[in-house]
This record gives C-alpha cells, sequence and structure tokens, in this order.
C-alpha cells in the first residue's frame, strides 16, 4: 500500500502497519463515544472522583451510584463516603445505618488507616447492642467481596521512604477484570435492617 508523505513522495507501509493504525482509531472513538451517564461502565477510579467531587458539593444524592461503584471496586476513600451518606441519611438518601455500617465497617477492615477505623467505631457505639450481631454479619459479607484485595483495590499499610508512620496505600490495578456481583451484599441483609 501507498501513502504520499509531506514532501510528495510515496513511501511503503505495511498492510499491519495500516491495520494497527485503524484499529487504534476504531478503539479511540469507542472510548470517547462511551456514554459518561451509564455509571455502571464507569472505571472504579473515574466514579470515585466523580463521586467524591459530588459529596464535597453536598449532592448526596447524584454522589451515590458513583460511590456505590466505587466502593464495590474497593476504594475505601468511597466506602467511608458512601456508608456516611446512609448511616446519616444525608440529603435526601433514605438513612440506613446497617447498609451504612456494612460500608464504614468495610474500610475500616484491614488493613486500614486510624481514621476509618474511628469512624467506623464511632458509628457503631451509636447502635444498641441488639443489633450489632447483624452489623457484624453485613460487614464480614461487604468484606468478603469488596475488600481490600477482592476488587481491584489492594490496600497495605507502608510507611513512607524516611518516616517511622505507616499511612493506608491502596493501589488500584486497572488491569483487574472485575465484573459486579450477580446479587449485592446489601441484599442479604436488606431484611435485619434497623433505625436508629
Amino acid at each position: 500500500m501507498k501513502a504520499i508523505d509531506s514532501d510528495g513522495k510515496s513511501t511503503r507501509w505495511s498492510v499491519a502497519r495500516v491495520a494497527a493504525v485503524i484499529v487504534a482509531s476504531f478503539c479511540l472513538m469507542s472510548v470517547y463515544a462511551q456514554d459518561e451517564s451509564d455509571v455502571s461502565s464507569m472505571a472504579g477510579h473515574k466514579a470515585n472522583e466523580e463521586g467524591t467531587k459530588l459529596y464535597k458539593a453536598k449532592e448526596y444524592e447524584a454522589a451515590v451510584p458513583y460511590l456505590q461503584l466505587a466502593a464495590e471496586w474497593g476504594f475505601k476513600d468511597a466506602q467511608v463516603r458512601l456508608g456516611q451518606i446512609y448511616f446519616k441519611g444525608l440529603g435526601s438518601v433514605e438513612k440506613n445505618p446497617l447498609r451504612g455500617l456494612a460500608w464504614l465497617g468495610t474500610a475500616a477492615s484491614k488493613p486500614s488507616s486510624a481514621n476509618y477505623t474511628g469512624i467506623y467505631e464511632r458509628a457503631l457505639a451509636q447502635v444498641p447492642e441488639e443489633n450489632h450481631a447483624a452489623v457484624e454479619r453485613a460487614v464480614a459479607s461487604f468484606s468478603q467481596r469488596y475488600g481490600s484485595g477482592e476488587a481491584a483495590v489492594t490496600c497495605r499499610m507502608k510507611a513512607p521512604l524516611g518516616s517511622n508512620m505507616a499511612q493506608l496505600s491502596c493501589d488500584y490495578d486497572s488491569k483487574f477484570a472485575y465484573s459486579k456481583p450477580t446479587q449485592s451484599a446489601w441484599e442479604e441483609h436488606a431484611s435485619s435492617a434497623f433505625t436508629l
């Protein structure tokens, strides 16, 4: 196959090169054509960014689907934000303490930061003792599906270079072949929900 370069001379391109350019073009077009309003098609890190932006703007209802997706991918900060929305009933989101605690407990599951653990413990302290067993079951179930290393995000405590203080470090594997569970962890626990 011949092509004309900027000097008007013809050059030979291999069929493989042309095919590669065409395939790359179609891939780029499909990425740009992706409907951003379809939250389920977003990568976890993009959903986390959008959910965080909406959460900070106190647009809690709009943040929920983004934070839900990011939380299911294993982003601990999304799990904490989503947990607080449900636990407190922020905005017009229906208050659901058990669902909120399930997410807060998942974010607090090891490895986790003292900050996330403290948020979970303070919330759990507000729950009557008779509901603690339901909370423990929900946290265990959520952690098993969405905890560190179970989804696309793996967290560990590590000290930055030159420091003795360990900090939570989470790595996102963009190549991780994550697929949403056919049934969310919440469906197993919805009947145990309680009010505060």
